[in-house]
């Protein structure tokens, strides 16, 4: 004979999942993780399991794009310089060059 074995009308034998020792159910708490356990064996949830993340936004408040402006009778940078690369045709020969109209400082 168990300490479960008595009669208690409306309950009923059960065992902890931790220690496996047969109790009556009214005497067993179910923790976090659905299991029956003894009082004794009921661990609190890990604190830790309720922690967010706080967003890091990384992005600027605002940005605009740099604009270019061509300005004739400079060389033109952007070509290519070596001999047999280009394709006939192609290249525009002339004197320009983009610079931006807002340099950084």
């Amino acid at each position: 004979m168990g300490q479960a074995d008595y009669l208690a009308l409306g309950d009923y034998n059960a065992t902890c999942s931790l220690c496996g020792f047969k109790r009556k159910a009214s005497q067993l708490v179910k923790n976090w993780q659905g299991w029956y356990r003894c009082p004794e064996h009921n661990e609190p949830r890990q604190p830790q399991d309720f922690v967010r993340g706080v967003t890091d936004i990384q992005s600027v408040p605002w940005a605009q794009p740099d604009t270019w402006t061509l300005v004739p009778g400079a060389p033109n940078l952007q070509g290519s310089a070596t001999a047999g690369v280009a394709i006939a045709g192609l290249a525009v020969s002339g004197y320009s060059i983009m610079v931006p109209t807002n340099p950084p400082n």
